[in-house]
């Protein structure tokens, strides 16, 4: 797919994430509204965007083994490479061990479902989205096991808790339905079809709303201080997935497959990181103003990466 054409798409979802900065700011939606808005998309819309691209792909042709195979091979990649990639890139940007522990969820946990769901099928198709699922099944499983072990580093031992239970949640349920509906080959009417379409493809314009909301509630002159913000964000939208694209170009076999892998590694921070920040501790505005700078960054780094695909 050329460049220019993705680059439109981006500034597609930048505007539909204006929409959003200027309700808020106007009032239109107030911090209520955005929560509520925030809780339709994550437990509505998004798993139906999720549904949908199953029934999709089957009502397509069905499950494609050769490509889930290579598929599932690229989400170990992925999560062995972020997390391994975690420390030293902590290292490099913060030299409080306070923070370290921040950065490193930051770069492990970037925003797959949220934003990443509505810019690769806006890329690729809804069919794509029964991929990405895989990886939102992996992300679930480590966030609530290494993810808030990492967390609750900076609190008592004795303060420390287990959060499994935080893996049975709609995204989970979802996206394992969604692959016993892939693998099933059920097929579904027309009206089944059009109704998770329809309700699924809200999500694009709904979530980046929200995203813009959330960018609102930060004054704007202080979401840009912080020069290891940027460098933070040059090392994980950009130099990690055109590496990573170079170095497992030799793995390609088809096209979208591999561009969905290399994509996640270009997604910004995902939001999830500062509501584990929020609840076991540290530095939840320098979290917000990282997840808001590497939202909006990525409109333009996403592009990039995409050249060297």
């Amino acid at each position: 797919m050329e460049v220019f054409v993705i680059f439109q798409r981006m500034l597609m979802l930048l505007a539909m994430m204006a929409l959003g900065y200027i309700s808020f700011k106007r009032n239109w939606l107030d911090e209520g509204g955005h929560k509520k808005l925030s809780e339709m998309v994550v437990n509505i819309f998004n798993p139906a965007l999720v549904i949908n691209g199953a029934i999709t792909a089957t009502a397509a042709g069905g499950s494609n083994l050769s490509l889930i195979k290579e598929n599932l091979i690229f989400v170990l990649i992925y999560y062995g490479i972020c997390i391994v990639i975690s420390y030293p890139v902590a290292k490099i940007v913060s030299a409080k061990d306070s923070q370290k522990s921040m950065f490193m969820l930051m770069t492990i946990f970037s925003n797959v479902g949220f934003m990443g769901i509505p810019v690769l099928s806006s890329i690729y198709g809804s069919h794509a989205v029964i991929f990405i699922t895989f990886y939102i099944l992996a992300y679930n499983v480590i966030l609530y096991t290494l993810g808030v072990f990492i967390a609750q580093r900076n609190i008592p031992k004795e303060e420390r808790k287990s959060s499994l239970s935080g893996l049975l949640n709609i995204g989970m349920i979802c996206s394992v339905l969604a692959i016993i509906l892939y693998f099933s080959g059920i097929k579904f009417n027309d009206s089944v079809m059009s109704f998770f379409n329809y309700v699924g493809n809200a999500t694009i314009p709904l979530s980046m709303i929200v995203i813009g909301a959330s960018v609102a509630k930060i004054p704007f002159r202080e979401v840009f201080k912080g020069i290891r913000l940027y460098v933070f964000a040059f090392i994980t939208l950009l130099l990690i997935p055109i590496a990573a694209s170079f170095i497992f170009k030799g793995m390609k076999n088809d096209e979208m497959v591999f561009g969905i892998f290399i994509l996640l590694f270009a997604m910004p921070v995902g939001s999830i990181v500062s509501m584990l920040i929020k609840e076991y501790g540290g530095d939840e505005t320098l979290c917000s103003k990282t997840v808001i700078i590497t939202t909006l960054l990525s409109i333009i780094t996403i592009p990039i990466v995409t050249m060297f695909i």
